[in-house]
């Protein structure tokens, strides 16, 4: 993965010199840098970014890579270009934000709409930036440590990606996407799952999706791939294990863990049902950050001090849940839509575990499936940390087999989506409709058309299989805790600023086993089978 160069802020100096603090000191420090560097959710100020002066700073930058005799002059107006690229994305996340917390709201669907289709172009500025700079007769001074560090443009010889032809088709992959939006907001006037919403908003869903998949695979050949699956593998997430492999772990998913799931106890739900005030479900993630204690009670601290959260009930919000790293404050952001029952602590929880990963590497760093790492590991740590937290186990164990099993439904359907040959809105059905059947889902209901609510298919493609794989290694992290107390916070803990990008290397480097091993979801199972009888 190309490295993007981090500006690092007077805020995260003090950061660095105060680590090992007492929490007393880290507290104070808090309090103190609200009231100067740090600024509370409450008041951030969002402003529609100006392409105009971007395309301008980008032109000013470009000029200077050629002409420019001095590196610190140079480097200067490369400052100020990425003080205006990370206030473009800390923007467009405010509006995202907002917009999310109420679909009806025409201002922030306006303003989330004019970021989201802006995305493409500064993502191409800045790629024709870091191709200029490596051209540039002051090359090697720009690699000094002060500045990009050694050997950073290796990664930029040749010819850059994002050439004109590049850049349209991504933006036009924005403007769908952008209509899967508007869609969710037209479905706040119907039932989900009901007729109404199948034949109405989610027939035009269904309809966009074959959209975005022609345009993906279109967008996978400009960049040279045969098909998209590779494409998204290598130019989202770097990863150093293929489809195929990915594929015959959620193969072993479905011939080693079906027949549990189907045969999950009725009586392991009955927490489920349990509503959680909001009030509730902030103390449950509370009390399990405090009795962790740490670089994870100093996170969660952080979050409550700055109000760097919103966990709160509407009808009008958007039907998911994040955590974000808002660049230009260096400080992470959570966004939960609660579900209304003993699930909304746990799914805290876990964008929680997003948030201490961006909290101690100053924005995440890692690769996305290891970040899922931490925050499905927050999950299980919760159990044995959080008040009350036993009374959820059962509950969390069955939704961890569930997780195993309906997101690898989700993302096997999701990789055969983008080999068909041409897919149309039947046979898209019926590919899912299949995946339904092999992994269990007709022990519930289901319907062939229930894809379109899977909002990652839209915005996250080939995101999914993420949360099978990291989950693997999240269940480790409670395997360690159930052995040993304090093992399984720790292995989350010492691993939270990991710059590891893959998955394979972050096994390696943190000690875990091996998701890919023969046999592994087979030890996984016997796990299962002991909590869940």
């Amino acid at each position: 993965m190309k490295r993007s160069l981090k500006l690092i802020a007077l805020v995260l100096v003090a950061a660095m010199l105060l680590t090992g603090c007492s929490p007393v000191a880290f507290r104070q420090w808090v309090q103190g840098l609200l009231g100067q560097q740090l600024v509370s959710f409450a008041e951030m100020e969002y402003t529609r970014p100006d392409m105009e002066e971007f395309r301008t700073q980008l032109d000013v930058c470009i000029r200077g890579a050629k002409t420019d005799i001095r590196a610190k002059t140079l480097m200067d107006k490369v400052f100020t270009l990425y003080d205006l690229y990370y206030r473009f994305y800390t923007n467009y996340k405010l509006a995202n934000i907002h917009y999310y917390k109420d679909l009806t709201d025409t201002y922030w669907a306006d303003e989330y709409t004019y970021c989201l289709e802006n995305t493409a172009e500064v993502d191409a500025g800045m790629d024709k930036l870091l191709y200029a700079l490596a051209q540039s007769p002051l090359k090697e001074k720009l690699e000094a440590e002060e500045y990009f560090g050694a050997d950073f443009f290796d990664a930029y010889t040749g010819q850059s990606l994002w050439d004109e032809t590049f850049t349209e088709l991504m933006a036009q992959e924005m403007k769908l996407q952008n209509e899967y939006d508007a869609l969710s907001a037209q479905a706040l006037e119907f039932p989900y799952y009901s007729e109404a919403f199948y034949d109405s908003v989610g027939l035009q869903m269904e309809q966009l999706l074959i959209e975005l998949v022609a345009l993906r695979q279109k967008i996978a050949r400009q960049a040279g791939y045969d098909d998209y699956l590779q494409f998204a593998y290598d130019f989202y997430y770097d990863r150093d294990y293929t489809p195929a492999q990915a594929m015959a772990y959620m193969e072993d998913v479905r011939d080693e863990l079906v027949v549990l799931y189907t045969n999950i106890p009725d009586d392991v739900w009955k927490p489920r049902y349990q509503t959680w005030t909001q009030e509730e479900m902030f103390s449950y993630v509370e009390s399990s950050a405090n009795a962790m204690g740490g670089i994870i009670a100093d996170a969660f601290y952080l979050l409550e001090e700055g109000g760097y959260y919103d966990i709160s009930y509407s009808p009008n919000k958007y039907n998911a849940s994040f955590e974000t790293y808002l660049q230009y404050y260096y400080v992470p952001f959570i966004f939960v839509n609660p579900q209304g029952d003993s699930t909304d602590p746990l799914i805290f929880a876990h964008e929680f575990g997003h948030f201490c990963n961006d909290y101690a590497a100053t924005g995440t760093v890692c690769g996305i499936d290891v970040s899922e790492v931490f925050s499905q590991g927050m999950e299980y740590l919760s159990l044995f940390y959080g008040e009350n937290g036993e009374v959820l186990k059962k509950m969390k164990l069955a939704g961890s087999l569930s997780t195993f099993v309906e997101q690898s439904a989700y993302a096997n359907f999701e990789h055969q989506l983008y080999l068909l040959e041409e897919p149309t809105v039947e046979n898209v059905r019926a590919l899912y409709a299949k995946n339904a059947e092999d992994y269990g889902f007709e022990a519930w209901r289901f319907d062939s058309r229930e894809y379109v609510t899977i909002s990652h298919l839209y915005i996250a493609p080939m995101y999914m299989v993420s949360y099978v794989l990291s989950n693997d290694l999240a269940m480790q992290i409670y395997q360690a805790e159930e052995a040993q107390a304090g093992s399984g916070k720790a292995l989350l803990a010492d691993n939270l600023a990991t710059e590891e990008v893959s998955l394979t290397a972050f096994v390696k480097s943190a000690g875990f086993a091996d998701p890919f091993a023969e046999g592994r979801v087979a030890q996984l199972r016997k796990t299962f089978e002991k909590v869940l009888g």
